[in-house]
């Protein structure tokens, strides 16, 4: 039977290969094709192999797929991809409501950041030299261990450790989910499934909080981790029975070979070398201090060395052509300052109204519903009229320019702020993140050679998580520093109060303070809100000046689309 292999459809076509097909044989007696491809830019003898079933080859040219799968299996497979991303896209957010419990019970509030942040700190791609199924799985089994221990830690420490961990198998699993959507499903259907997952991210990362207030007040907070075992279950257990994809045959040897370690080293400690002195600044040590000064020039040499490495490495994670592509470049700083912002909104806005509207870790998450409603709203309405607008800068310019006005507004909340100011502030915020979000990686590929639209994928989101760790860090500085500030305007009497109750320990404790104390304090506190949502304010005005530079784009079609998944 002579294999036909679809160029515009097949996995090959994501493979290194020459045009032609250097040699094809059959076996008739297990029904399997083995085809053997050059690899681009090595000797002629030097190739690829890759097998695949003969009826798989023979349906998938009549569907458009990848590969064979039938219906049901293809449904329930994506429903264990579907969890997959909410694991993956909550994990970073089901803590902000329970941050402030956290702090409380191991007396941290210092520290209660890195809860966050060490969640945001790696960064990996290696599907494509390890395959679909081992990546998956290692991503979600790394998820499972970190949860394990994050939900019983018993330290602040053995926490962020543990998050650490949660991270390493958190991060990237979007990107393998869109690539194995783009194999599994036909042409036709991809958009529709790459856009349920998009939907199933962005609702996920605000919905987070409101789970995480749901266990802190009916249960624990451990439950943020411990809930993600059996979720992880389900997802394993259909990628167990339904996954099956072609395979690359490569010796472990080669495959290691292939890892860019130096890249990745220098990404994970420059990150973490810029996250300390901004955590640190003002509170743990001065601004001033050498530590904080020594920090903060190593962090500035590493990016030095990471740009350097990354242009002599063979397989790059972040490829520096990219970034000499102006229009790509200014996409990656919006989604980079759209990270800091929409995080720093997402984490101190549920302890906004703990603090100070006084009401309880669930309500705290209900209150972030609005911010839901607007990002779904958006988020589909972008996606249904834009090959009619034909210009993904509207919707770009559109975003910005809400969040900023919604984080605008934020800074007038206070103590007396009423419901409905509350909902039509963070119904703004949402409706501008719905609008960037998709958009803006649709644009970075419109921007790119189908070669290059799987790796700046990818780091549309590596620098929307990276900004998001530097928001909250920085958020962090800000708040300790400016409430230590205001609690040393406080009279000698409040002082004493507050050290009984260990208010500088546990946020909780505000709650349980004197009625005259108590008014003082949420004072204080409000104070600091107000002054967050202030220095998130510029950087979100940045964002939108940053977006009116961006050339116009050409709208992808389907057959584009589809190379976004990597």
């Amino acid at each position: 039977m002579a294999a036909s292999i679809s160029s515009e459809s097949t996995q090959l076509e994501r493979v290194p290969k020459t045009k032609e097909v250097a040699s094809s044989n059959q076996s008739t007696n297990t029904g399997k094709i083995e085809v053997t491809l050059p690899i681009e830019g090595q000797d002629v003898d030097a190739s690829e192999k890759f097998e695949f079933d003969s009826a798989d080859v023979e349906q998938q040219g009549k569907k458009g797929s990848d590969v064979a799968i039938s219906p049901r299996a293809a449904i329930l497979l994506f429903i264990g991809l579907a969890m997959a991303t909410f694991l993956a896209s909550s994990g970073g957010t089901i803590i902000a409501t329970a941050l402030p419990k956290i702090a409380s019970d191991f007396k941290a509030q210092s520290q209660m950041s890195w809860v966050a942040t060490a969640y945001l700190l790696t960064y990996s791609k290696f599907s494509d030299i390890f395959g679909r199924k081992i990546m998956i799985m290692f991503a979600i089994i790394t998820f499972m261990i970190g949860s394990a221990g994050a939900g019983g830690a018993t330290t602040m420490t053995m926490l962020i450790a543990f998050r650490a961990i949660q991270g390493l198998g958190g991060s990237g699993l979007l990107s393998i989910v869109l690539i194995i959507i783009s194999d599994i499903f036909p042409l036709d259907q991809r958009p529709k499934y790459q856009s349920i997952i998009w939907s199933v991210f962005g609702i996920s990362s605000v919905i987070g909080p409101l789970l995480g207030g749901v266990f802190v007040q009916q249960t624990t907070w451990r439950w943020c981790f411990l809930i993600n075992l059996p979720l992880g279950i389900i997802t394993i257990a259909s990628v167990l029975l339904f996954l099956r994809l072609p395979f690359q045959r490569q010796q472990l040897k080669e495959q290691l070979a292939r890892i860019d370690y130096l890249g990745t080293f220098l990404v994970i400690v420059a990150v973490i070398c810029l996250l300390l002195p901004i955590t640190w600044g003002g509170t743990t040590y001065a601004w001033d201090s050498p530590v904080i000064i020594v920090l903060f020039c190593v962090a500035v040499i590493l990016i030095g060395c990471l740009m350097w490495a990354e242009s002599k490495a063979v397989e790059a994670i972040i490829p520096p052509r990219l970034f000499r592509n102006v229009t790509v470049s200014l996409l990656f700083g919006v989604n980079f300052l759209t990270g800091m912002s929409f995080l720093g909104v997402i984490f101190y806005s549920p302890i906004y109204f703990q603090v100070v509207q006084g009401v309880g870790a669930t309500a705290s998450g209900l209150h972030l519903m609005p911010m839901v409603l607007g990002l779904v709203i958006s988020s589909i309405g972008s996606g249904a009229v834009l090959s009619k607008v034909g210009d993904y800068r509207y919707f770009i310019w559109m975003g910005t320019a809400m969040v900023a006005i919604g984080v605008g507004l934020c800074m007038l909340l206070d103590a007396d702020s009423n419901m409905g100011e509350q909902i039509g502030y963070l119904l703004i915020v949402g409706f501008g993140i719905g609008f960037i979000l998709q958009t803006c990686m649709l644009a970075a590929q419109a921007a790119v050679d189908k070669k290059d639209m799987a790796v700046v994928t990818a780091l549309c989101g590596f620098m929307n998580s990276i900004g998001g760790g530097i928001g909250i860090a920085m958020c962090s500085a800000l708040f300790n520093n400016h409430l230590s500030d205001n609690f040393k305007k406080l009279p000698l009497e409040v002082l004493v109060v507050l050290d009984q109750f260990d208010v500088d320990k546990s946020i909780t404790a505000v709650q349980l303070l004197p009625a005259e104390v108590k008014v003082v304090v949420v004072e204080a506190y409000f104070d600091t809100f107000q002054f967050i949502f202030k220095c998130i304010l510029p950087i979100a005005c940045a964002t939108f000046v940053l977006s009116l530079l961006i050339r116009k784009l050409r709208i992808l079609d389907p057959s584009e689309v589809i190379m976004a998944a990597g």
